[in-house]
This record gives structure tokens, sequence and C-alpha cells, in this order.
């Protein structure tokens, strides 16, 4: 199926940089709840979810489609947008593209039969955007840490995109990077690149040196036993998606320094990153659709 016009709803700024990118490539773009922009006369928006969705067949939601389950996920100033408004309003001739979503809304998309597409499914985007993800990691580690990174030692949970990328970004200057990896050609991946992969009998050893414990895994990994052998000095820097390596309490609990850092390309890099996803959707259109 070939297209050229988009609905972008909600979303930060790489929302933004998407429809400027798409328009500059001939497309219609259509925007409903999106950030204040200067935008371009060309872009038309919305009054509504029902006429936002009507515009176009193809429908570009935020990452994360919602922050709290219930809401559309926006950063501007307008009255929320409720997702059961968003559902009603679906129609089955509606092409979904998202970064990712929870089973149960799939299985809802799924219900209204609205193909969806998943972008994170995309090497190419994983990829760069993974790249991006830790350029804003190593910004808010030296905006958090009250020591240098040339002095910390490390444990980085996962060796997937993003874990790779950081592992490739932050080997060079810290003092010490240990990996915690599952899969066997990851962890010799890694150990090729000078990153020291460890195993649960070396955990006693391991994480009391830790300065800097990094997070891309969406489970807890670290069991209550293990999170105490940490140093009261540790800082824990959590950039998986929900629900995440940590419990929301773990500062109160553990008295540790915990960052939940979510969507990092969109707060540092959101041009690139916007412009990532209108090219992701480009090759959707071409190749996929």
């Amino acid at each position: 199926m070939s297209t050229s016009s988009i609905t972008i709803l909600g979303g930060d700024l790489r929302q933004c940089y998407a429809a400027e990118y798409l328009l500059q490539a001939g497309w219609q773009v259509t925007c409903f709840h999106t950030p204040d922009f200067p935008w371009n006369a060309e872009i038309s928006f919305a009054d509504s979810i029902s006429q936002a969705l009507n515009a176009s067949d193809l429908i570009l939601a935020p990452t994360p489609l919602s922050k709290d389950g219930i809401h559309l996920f926006q950063t501007c100033s307008d009255p929320p947008c409720l997702l059961t408004e968003l559902w009603d309003a679906l129609t089955p001739d509606k092409t979904f593209v998202v970064h990712s979503l929870p089973k149960e809304t799939e299985q809802k998309l799924t219900q209204k039969g609205c193909p969806i597409f998943s972008f994170s499914q995309s090497p190419v985007f994983s990829a760069e955007n993974a790249l991006l993800t830790g350029e804003g990691l190593l910004a808010e580690l030296i905006r958090y840490t009250p020591f240098s990174l040339s002095s910390a030692n490390v444990l980085l949970l996962g060796y997937g995109c993003c874990g790779s990328a950081i592992g490739t970004l932050l080997h060079p200057i810290c003092r010490s990077l240990s990996l915690l990896e599952q899969e066997e050609w990851k962890r010799s991946q890694a150990e090729s690149k000078g990153i020291c992969p460890i195993t649960w009998e070396d955990f006693s050893k391991v994480l009391p040196t830790c300065s800097l414990v990094i997070n891309t895994i969406p489970k807890q990994i670290l069991e209550p036993a293990q999170i105490r052998l940490l140093s009261d000095a540790c800082h824990i820097f959590d950039i998986a998606s929900a629900p995440f390596g940590f419990p929301d309490d773990l500062t109160e609990q553990y008295l540790l320094p915990y960052f939940r850092l979510p969507g990092l390309p969109g707060r540092f890099s959101p041009i690139t990153s916007g412009e990532l996803i209108g090219k992701i959707i480009e090759r959707i259109t071409d190749y996929v659709l």
C-alpha cells in the first residue's frame, strides 16, 4: 500500500521533527495535541481526535503511547486525550505506527482490525536509536554523579542494542566496566570489546565495588539481598521500559540514588530522533505496507 498522508498524535519534540521531515518529503501531515513548535504553515491541525484520525490512514502514535495507561502521552498544554477516546475513534482502515505497545493494547487494536507496525522491531531504527540513547545517558551520568566517570566501577545489566551502544561509549571512559548478560554470544561480543562479563557467582565481589549500575532490561534482575550488597554511594540508572528494572521506592527502601531515564533520544536528540522516525515511516510505506 502506498500512502502520502499521516496523522501524528501527541508526544514530544520527536513528533514535531518527524512531521517536518515528512512534510519536506512530500507528505500531507495532520497533527493533534503535539507540542508547541514553530510549525510550517502547510501542516494541518485537528480540533478533535475523530477529526485527526479521519484525516489519514496512517497514524503515528507518541513514544511512549502513554505514561499513566489512561491518557495519550503529550507534553503540550492541551486538555489530555483519554486512550478510550482514541480506541473508540479508531476504524479498521487505520494503520497504527508506534515504537512498541503493551500486549493488552495490541489486543485492543487487533480487535479493532487495525494493522500495527512497531518500529522498535526495525534493526535500522534500533541501532540508531541505541546510539542516541547512549549519548543521552552519558549526559545524565555526568549531570547526576558527584564523581568522575574515569574513577567509576560500572555494572551494566543487559547487552542488547542499547546495552551494546552504552558499553562501547563507556568502556574507554570508566575505570572498569562489568556486564551481566545471559546470552553467551552477547557475552563473547562484549568481551571482545574489553568489557568484563560476570556471572551470578561474582556478585559478592563485584556489587560492593560498584559506583554505577546501569540497567537496560525491563524486569527486575537484582534481588533485594543483592541490592543490599551495593555501596551507599552507588548510583543506579534505569533506562529500561516499563516495568523497569528496579522498584519505584528503591531510594526509600535502600537509600540508594535511583534515576529512571525514559525517552533519552526525545530529550537530548529530538531532531535526529524525529527524522529517524520519519525515515522509518518512509521505509514502512515503501516496502512493508
